[in-house]
């Protein structure tokens, strides 16, 4: 029921109530003199009840028993509101209900209140005042509030308005979906893909990749993905001062802004999980900044459709719908670190200026998105394209010094011959290249090296021999890895040389 219709519906009810009594009280008898008594009583019944005095004519006019002239309805009426020194005492109705009734009246009339989903909390502001947006409710604003509705002469204290406007009178409001289902229709211009193009870079994927990524950020707005989310995150990479962080804030409307941020601590988890409800679009600006063991974490927040968790002053865990998309910046080419795998970061590298002239037209950008998702366009990537995203984000991945060490020692050899050797399994190999070298690796780096050898094509599982020989005064140690199959054996041979 909207705001206005449930207020409406509430001074009804007193007024039912009010004319009840007043019938109890003159009786039942015909004749204009009883209707002129009834009449009576009725409008003093509703002015000890708080109803509004236009209200009262309004109801009283259209009941059978009151039918007369307007002029003469509303002067009996107006003569008894003008005993105003009773208005609003002793209610015809039990003092708590009254209070109930009165309290939402004076809070539609007031007020507006409404239930931000993103922000999770209630927003307020005044009618008839010069501001147009939405603040939200704080303890001061209860305060406030409980003193307006004393003035008025109800007994309202802040628990009293606090009880109110945290109860499902409030309505939900969703940002969203406010703004995306009230956009024009789309006038057919390709805006999505004339927004790419403002980024200037040779990559041959990034205008097409960054259509799809547009279409699967606004399809997680309107929660479309089910169980699977938008994983795909842009990464501008570039010099400072290209535009970076100004064109990922632009991709924003004005009006949802405030849902945009480029501050996340990964190292919060709990608060890097509440942001995929609390906000829209989240930039992870100095995207080497974060570390490299955080990196999986992201991935884990990349694919994540909901948020189970805790908010601030709750005792349960919600489930919290995951409205955020992810896009990046960085300075440095070297920024990948995961070897498990980077088909979820769609990286480019920024060749010059971006265009900061362009015009965006918020409106018809989203309005084409809509019509694209609406008309069942594809707003996910195809196993090919990821492969291909894998592909290109090469010379973006850093080479970590175990596995620089392991292709400086060993380089495949032609399949002649066998070298009698023994064997040895991944750690001991990363032992040989400690000991070679003269550094010292964590667990977290002996553990992960398995990941570097599949990565250059070692498979698993795998076992290795070495043998030492003299090569012109230098050590030379033969090692190769030998793949146990159904059918035989797979041999590959590498050289190791010490220095």
């Amino acid at each position: 029921m909207e705001a206005g219709h449930e207020r409406s519906y509430s001074v009804y009810l007193l007024y039912q109530v009010a004319l009840k009594k007043a019938i109890e009280e003159v009786g039942k008898e015909s004749g204009d003199t009883t209707a002129d008594a009834l009449l009576v009583r009725l409008a003093e019944n509703c002015l000890r009840a708080g109803i509004p005095e236009e209200d009262v004519v309004k109801w009283a006019y259209v009941n059978v028993h009151f039918r007369r002239n307007e002029t003469e309805l509303r002067a009996a009426v107006h003569n008894t509101y003008l005993l105003d020194k009773y208005f609003g005492v002793g209610p015809v109705m039990p003092v708590c209900q009254n209070l109930v009734f009165r309290m939402d009246e004076f809070m539609k009339r007031r007020y507006e209140f409404r239930r931000n989903e993103l922000k999770g909390e209630v927003e307020y502001r005044e009618r008839r005042s010069y501001y147009y947006s939405f603040f939200p409710v704080t303890d001061e604003v209860l305060n406030t509030i409980s003193l307006h509705a004393q003035a008025e002469g109800l007994d309202l204290w802040d628990r009293d308005v606090k009880r109110y406007i945290y109860s499902n009178k409030i309505p939900l409001f969703n940002p969203l979906d406010d703004y995306l289902d009230n956009l024009p229709e789309w006038d057919r211009k390709d805006h999505i893909r004339a927004l790419a193009d403002t980024v200037p870079t040779s990559s041959k994927l990034w205008r097409e990749h960054f259509y799809i990524w547009f279409l699967g950020l606004v399809a997680q707005w309107k929660q479309m993905g089910g169980v699977h989310a938008n994983s795909l995150l842009p990464l501008l990479v570039g010099d400072q001062g290209c535009g970076k962080s100004t064109w990922c804030r632009n991709l924003m409307p004005p009006v949802l802004r405030e849902f945009y941020t480029d501050s996340i601590d990964f190292g919060n988890r709990r608060d890097a999980e509440l942001m995929l409800h609390r906000f829209a679009l989240i930039n992870i600006d100095e995207f080497d900044s974060i570390g490299n063991s955080r990196q999986s974490f992201l991935k884990h927040l990349l694919q994540k459709p909901e948020v189970n968790a805790r908010r601030a002053y709750k005792s349960s865990v919600r489930a919290l719908k995951r409205y955020a998309g992810f896009v990046g910046t960085c300075n440095n080419m070297d920024l990948l670190s995961d070897p498990t795998g980077s088909r979820r970061f769609l990286c480019v590298e920024i060749n010059g200026e971006i265009d900061r002239r362009h015009f965006i037209d918020y409106d018809q950008l989203y309005a084409q998105a809509i019509h694209a998702l609406r008309t069942g366009e594809r707003y996910w990537l195809t196993r090919e394209e990821e492969k291909s995203i894998t592909l290109q984000n090469e010379v973006f991945e850093q080479v970590p010094v175990e596995e620089q060490l392991f292709l400086q020692y060993f380089k495949p050899l032609s399949e002649e011959g066998g070298e009698i050797g023994e064997w040895l399994p991944a750690a001991e190999i990363m032992q040989r290249i400690r000991k070679r070298s003269r550094l010292t690796f964590s667990n977290t780096t002996i553990n992960a090296f398995g990941r570097l050898l599949r990565r250059n094509n070692v498979p698993k599982p795998a076992y290795f021999t070495w043998k030492c020989i003299s090569c012109e005064g230098n050590t030379v140690i033969f090692l190769h890895w030998t793949m146990c199959l159904q059918k035989g054996f797979i041999c590959n041979f590498f050289i190791i040389r010490s220095i």
